[in-house]
């Protein structure tokens, strides 16, 4: 799976020069592009909203498909100096788009777990799947 962050080739072809290190790693991109973002950089901003609207578009598929009025972000690449912009044009995506826009609007909030989002998800998984009561005789859902 890909991250979620602004990758090199983006920031390049928007006309930014990342230095060595960020042009070969996309975590320092991410970090480089972020930071610029974060302090009003035009073509950075322009970057992160680019990512942003390819994440929007995959939340729009979810929003319409299983008709949700809540999408949660979090995780590593959304910091603060970027969550604003991730947000805003996630939420303007979702809400301008989905089949269902006059019915109800989605809201898109960023995580409280922020960093630690997809682990705790990934335990929650566990602990469902372990401790959720079952009807006697009826086996354990089988994953394959």
């Amino acid at each position: 799976m890909q991250s979620a962050g602004v990758h090199p080739e983006t920031a390049a072809r928007l006309g930014m020069v990342l230095g060595p290190r960020a042009a070969h790693d996309p975590r320092e991109a991410h970090r480089v592009v972020s930071a610029a973002a974060g302090a009003g950089d035009q073509v950075a901003e322009k970057a992160v909203r680019q990512v942003a609207g390819a994440i929007g578009r995959g939340a729009l598929s979810l929003v319409d498909l299983l008709d949700i009025d809540l999408v949660v972000l979090g995780g590593p690449f959304f910091t603060d100096g970027v969550a604003d912009l991730y947000t805003a044009e996630i939420s303007r995506i979702v809400n301008d788009f989905p089949t269902a826009r006059r019915l109800r609007r989605v809201d898109v909030e960023r995580s409280v777990l922020s960093r630690e989002a997809a682990a705790v998800g990934a335990a929650s998984t566990i602990f469902h799947a372990t401790f959720t009561p079952r009807l006697a005789g009826r086996p354990s859902p089988t994953r394959r």
